[in-house]
């Protein structure tokens, strides 16, 4: 039985490599791509973790993201999706089986930013909540910045990197609280 995509027209899934051996499939449609648990592991186990400093920042990819619901290309059930970051503006699934689906522009993203090299660790809860930490932080600084305006906002916030490490922190807060 050939797996179909879990995406579009539902057509047949095409053998590709995608970075030195890995072995995923491809949707001829769509350009997505879905890497088998085993296939991702036996790939991991010949290239080390880390980040070279010369890799490119991750940048958007040009395609169009969807959030409809996907079914496993192996088994049909549907797919849990996982934030990547708080920059990137996609979600990975991944199946019961351990498989990941990335939609098509994904798999180049996750290279510039050197991530496809953790990718199994985006499924982890410890990386869910930092996203979402991250997530949250960010909400509240544009939250803020949009009652404060704009330039107190970036005075406040030069003034809160300044005491940071200030030894006289304390005096300065006080100071600021005093309402003589």
């Amino acid at each position: 039985m050939k797996m179909k995509s879990p995406v579009k027209s539902h057509l047949p899934l095409e053998p590709v490599t995608l970075d030195d051996a890995l072995t995923a499939f491809r949707c001829p449609e769509t350009g997505g791509h879905w890497i088998p648990l085993e296939n991702y592991w036996d790939w991991k186990s010949t290239h080390p973790d880390g980040t070279s400093e010369n890799d490119p920042s991750p940048e958007p990819p040009s395609g169009e993201f969807d959030d409809c619901v996907k079914l496993c290309p192996v088994t049909g059930t549907i797919m849990t999706r996982y934030r990547v970051g708080v920059d990137i503006d996609f979600r990975v699934d991944r199946s019961i089986t351990g498989g990941i689906w990335l939609d098509g522009g994904e798999w180049e993203v996750l290279q510039a930013g050197n991530l496809h090299r953790e990718l199994h660790r985006i499924f982890t809860a410890p990386w869910q909540k930092a996203v979402r930490t991250l997530e949250q932080a960010a909400h509240y600084d544009t939250m803020l910045e949009t009652h404060l305006g704009e330039d107190l906002y970036k005075r406040l916030s030069s003034l809160r990197e300044d005491l940071r490490e200030h030894p006289a922190r304390g005096e300065a807060l006080a100071f600021l609280q005093n309402k003589n």
